[in-house]
């Protein structure tokens, strides 16, 4: 290792070099991480998605099947309860989430990552069975939460410190931009270009447009990866956007607490 001269370190004619990850499938894992990304491969992605299925996340996720509403817990009746009622805490209750997209946008990018490695069919027809139901969930106007869709309607972008919307959404455009290049198949990528074009309508400095950010950061990665997955510049400036917005007074999340009537001092999670 050597030392730059100060002629060199003060050059500022030299192109400057920016740092670009490889895409997934460009990459050969071997000896002990190798080992591990072939366990994921062979197992755990298929029970990451058996997991997702069992907490009955598919209810929220599919427009085909009644909405589940808001449940608490949303749980499964012990075998003995012939009608339903008074069901007892079990291994299996879960409460209805409002970021259980994110949940499926991480488990179809692990299975993007597994199937590069490890050709599985069977893996791969139940996750475009859910990209289905994405495609078929999706509104005119690009806009994609099972959450606000189909558990509390109406409510959408009225509550981004809280409620996770733009978080979700960066985990499905992560999850589309891995399963693209592992597979080929863009269905996924095409839904969350749609999306990205919507929030670029909600959100920006421009007049009319929310001035806003997650509370929950996430998007701003997702949105790099789209970028470069796609060629579209739109979408890096978009994240730039909401990076460079964060903390801008006046504070978005107090105006936006104020105007549904709301105290911004009264955090919904708090620590």
């Amino acid at each position: 290792m050597t030392a730059s001269s100060p002629a060199a370190t003060t050059d500022t004619a030299r192109p400057k070099l920016a740092f670009r990850p490889l895409p997934v499938p460009q990459v050969d894992v071997r000896g002990f991480w190798g080992d591990r990304v072939d366990a994921v491969a062979s197992k755990t992605a298929g029970i990451l998605y058996d997991r997702c299925v069992e907490a009955r996340m598919l209810e929220q996720i599919d427009p085909d099947r009644p909405s589940p509403g808001v449940v608490i817990p949303f749980h499964s009746p012990s075998p003995d309860e012939a009608d339903g009622q008074g069901a007892e805490f079990t291994g299996s209750t879960v409460t209805t989430q409002m970021f259980w997209d994110s949940d499926w946008g991480k488990t179809i990018e692990t299975a993007a990552y597994s199937l590069y490695r490890r050709r599985n069919p069977e893996l791969e027809q139940k996750i475009d069975a859910v990209i289905d139901m994405y495609g078929k969930l999706q509104q005119e106007d690009g806009y994609l939460s099972s959450w606000y869709q189909r558990i509390q309607p109406g409510l959408r972008w009225t509550n981004l410190r809280d409620c996770h919307e733009l978080y979700c959404a960066g985990h499905l455009i992560e999850g589309a931009v891995a399963y693209f290049q592992a597979t080929g198949k863009r269905k996924l990528l095409d839904i969350m270009c749609r999306y990205a074009d919507h929030i670029a309508s909600m959100f920006g400095p421009e007049p009319g447009k929310k001035k806003g950010y997650c509370g929950h950061e996430e998007i701003e990665l997702a949105l790099v990866k789209l970028a470069r997955a796609t060629g579209e510049k739109k979408y890096m400036e978009l994240a730039k956007y909401f990076i460079d917005q964060r903390g801008q007074q006046p504070h978005y999340f107090d105006e936006e607490a104020r105007a549904r009537g709301a105290d911004p001092k009264a955090y919904h999670f708090k620590t």
